[in-house]
């Protein structure tokens, strides 16, 4: 699809269903990161999954723009595009944060709010995260970006691959090789050309943004207060990049927004453990949308002498 540049979607369900769900995956991933659990979602509304700018075959950012304003550009133009009703919007890790960037910046947009695994800042007293200040102070030193991509070069897709799962989860293991093999087969597709340099330069100043804006956990706080959308947050206890306290800390900020946890998961629960994920969301969705009970009063005397229900 052009969204001011080639990006490429997967969708799942029927075209013409009432309701649209759209998802985003994190950074490194791609709409493959939907496969399992998007038709799932599926059964009674429609599913699009962007490949975000410089993911999979989607098109890489100018080496000169702000990766995650990007991102946002491109979601805005999707949605006016595909629908003019409000839509569930679904993020994972990075696209988590873009998710609920878009909800701050356009709320009348998005009438349900799905987290999955986002990244949170460390439990810090300080207005700045000690660590997270010295990890993008160090990724911003000259020649750093370059020795990245020396490294990714290096690795074969297989590589690259099983260590972004083992980075992300524990629990590899529970992950389909199908699953696998796509991601494989996709990277080796991607990752050779002009591209894919591009698009390697592009996520790195994904990762420079995210981190500095976790550094400062008060004002991503502050942030996160404004957002009034309904809100259900999904997080792998086994998260290693996302560790759980860190996360349950940060929700419990929030006691308007659902907040659940799953044993046995990491990082990546829509490809852990997709059924628990697609029946927490549609149980979500269908809750929210049930109209409240309303207790039958009690009968009482009408003025007129005559008994009302």
């Amino acid at each position: 699809m052009d969204l001011d540049g080639a990006v490429h979607l997967t969708e799942y369900g029927a075209p013409d269903a009432r309701e649209l769900m759209v998802c985003l995956h994190g950074l490194g991933g791609s709409a493959l990161n939907f496969g399992l659990v998007g038709p799932l979602l599926a059964e009674d509304r429609r599913v699009l999954v962007p490949d975000l700018l410089g993911h999979g075959r989607s098109f890489a950012t100018a080496p000169d723009a702000s990766a995650v304003d990007a991102q946002l550009q491109m979601l805005d133009r999707l949605l006016t595009l595909e629908t003019e009703r409000p839509v569930t919007l679904v993020g994972h890790s990075m696209g988590a944060i873009v998710a609920i960037l878009h909800v701050l910046r356009r709320p009348e947009t998005v009438e349900s709010l799905v987290l999955l695994d986002p990244p949170v800042p460390n439990v810090t007293r300080w207005s700045r995260d000690p660590r997270l200040t010295a990890k993008l102070a160090f990724l911003r030193l000259p020649g750093i970006a370059a020795l990245v991509a020396r490294q990714v070069a290096r690795m074969s897709p297989q590589e690259l691959v099983a260590r972004q799962l083992a980075d992300a989860t524990p629990h590899a293991d529970r992950i389909p090789a199908t699953v696998l093999d796509a991601t494989v087969e996709e990277t080796m597709a991607t990752r050779s050309d002009d591209g894919g340099r591009a698009a390697q330069r592009a996520q790195f100043r994904a990762i420079l943004e995210v981190v500095a804006l976790l550094a400062r956990p008060e004002q991503w706080s502050r942030q996160l207060a404004d957002v009034t959308t309904p809100t259900l947050w999904l997080h792998g206890a086994d998260d290693p990049l996302s560790e759980l306290e860190a996360a349950s800390a940060l929700a419990s900020a929030h006691p308007g927004w659902t907040f659940r946890t799953r044993r046995g998961v990491g990082h990546l629960p829509h490809l852990e453990d997709p059924t628990w994920t697609a029946r927490s969301i549609t149980e979500w969705l269908d809750g929210r949308a049930q109209p409240p009970r309303v207790r039958e009063p009690k009968s009482r005397p009408s003025p007129q002498g005559g008994g009302e229900g």
